[in-house]
């Protein structure tokens, strides 16, 4: 009787040094930041010739949307793409935006900024934003 009373006493003890609660005593890790969403065509470039595309911009990159060439730079979660005719801004802040040589811009709704802009006689581009931090960028692409 005595030992069976001992035995459940080490066993108490032994659970409570063990954490007790059926846990294993292995610190949890710590929560994440939240992960970087997957663009639907990656850093595929390409993809967006067609004027149609949903790319991840970190940094630098050449994109061409139905003929017009654009530099894409990213900076501080800031899209700038630049061509001929001046630069459209985005940032999850809002944009900004300047077009010279007759084109137009304005903002558009949806994402965490859109704008749309056009050069005379030429397609319209529509850009939303819809992830920016640091230096990457996911960025949809429409051109009509």
């Amino acid at each position: 009787m005595i030992t069976r009373g001992i035995a459940g006493l080490v066993l108490l003890f032994a659970l409570v040094a063990c954490g007790g609660s059926g846990e294993s005593g292995t610190p949890s890790p710590s929560p994440t930041s939240a992960e970087v969403p997957v663009a639907k065509d990656g850093q595929n470039y390409q993809a967006c010739v067609d004027g149609v595309c949903e790319v991840m911009i970190r940094k630098t990159a050449a994109i061409s949307l139905k003929g017009d060439k654009f530099t894409a730079t990213v900076a501080d979660g800031t899209l700038k793409l630049t061509d001929s005719n001046g630069y459209i801004s985005l940032s999850k802040s809002g944009s900004n935006v300047s077009r010279s040589g007759g084109g137009s811009a304005g903002g558009v709704a949806g994402g965490l900024a859109a704008v749309s802009w056009s050069d005379q006689d030429g397609p319209l581009h529509i850009a939303t934003l819809t992830y920016a931090e640091g230096d990457a960028v996911i960025v949809s692409f429409t051109t009509k």
